[in-house]
């Protein structure tokens, strides 16, 4: 199998008629490439979606690349909303590109008047805040051949003795998204739909969880009751995903007109935003932590 890495701020995935976009993938991100063909490559990405991408989205690179990524520990991802890289360690310099939350980037040597020398995937170099990156915690050791399929191998789950941190920080990121207005398949402060939300604020945390609104075996989350929902925890209805945020409260993007973006809703009738449709078809409930 050959292997890329995205070199675009942003590149959307497809699906098999080359038109609907079914997912959004940000720069330095891996992909396992299955197939060519006139201008398009099926790939699957670093979480293990499949779709189509057009082939100028990223650049070549070896499984040894990627593994050596993984090891040397210089990859970092964009923590802000959005984040400019700077020609010059300067407020004045000019951008290169601007960043969404959960690119990838790679860590250089210098340090500069709080910016930080950084290498994009493109193979441009430039300057970020350095208050604008935080240390990955995903890998990319994920993909391996048997065969001519390319599986998900499954993560380590957070230890319970760091169960209390690990709920807080799925929570705060998911609060950074409140007000980004909804867009199907995408996963920016620009545009997010349900399970592009859920999975940037998990993969924020370390946490590569199914891309869709649904369980799926093989991914970290297993199903709980609903009765042992904690803060942290997914909420799945028919075609839509949540966060659970404690109180009978939950975070979610949701294509509803009367929100059409990233709120905050109740299961509780007594609350002045509850949702009457979600409430009445809640069907199930997961965690990453059991």
């Amino acid at each position: 199998m050959e292997y890329g890495i995205i070199n675009k701020p942003a590149a959307w995935l497809y699906g098999e008629d080359l038109e609907s976009r079914t997912d959004e993938l940000f720069m330095g991100w891996a992909v396992g490439v299955l197939q060519k063909d006139r201008g398009w490559a099926k790939i699957v990405t670093h979480y293990g979606y499949t779709g189509y991408l057009r082939a100028d989205a990223f650049c070549p690179c070896t499984k040894e690349d990627l593994a050596n990524r993984d090891e040397c520990g210089r990859t970092v991802f964009v923590s802000r909303a959005f984040a400019d890289i700077m020609a010059e360690p300067k407020v004045r310099s000019s951008s290169l590109a601007t960043l969404a939350r959960g690119s990838f980037l790679t860590l250089l040597p210098e340090v500069a008047e709080g910016y930080r020398n950084v290498l994009l995937a493109d193979g441009r170099e430039g300057y970020l805040p350095c208050v604008s990156y935080g240390l990955r915690r995903d890998r990319d050791g994920y993909l391996y051949e048997d065969g001519q399929e390319t599986y998900f191998l499954r993560q380590r789950r957070p230890a319970r003795r760091q169960e209390a941190l690990f709920r807080k920080q799925l929570t705060a990121y998911a609060k950074r998204y409140l007000g980004t207005q909804y867009r199907w398949a995408g996963k920016s402060p620009e545009g997010i739909d349900c399970s592009g939300f859920t999975f940037m604020c998990y993969l924020m945390c370390g946490i590569l969880i199914y891309r869709d609104a649904a369980l799926k075996a093989g991914y970290p989350v297993q199903k709980i009751r609903l009765s042992q929902v904690k803060p942290g925890d997914l909420l799945y209805f028919p075609g839509h995903i949540a966060m659970y945020i404690g109180n009978y409260r939950y975070i979610h993007a949701t294509g509803h007109t009367g929100s059409f973006g990233c709120v905050i809703n109740s299961l509780s009738p007594k609350d002045p935003d509850f949702r009457q449709d979600l409430a009445d078809t809640l069907s199930s409930a997961g965690t990453v932590i059991w």
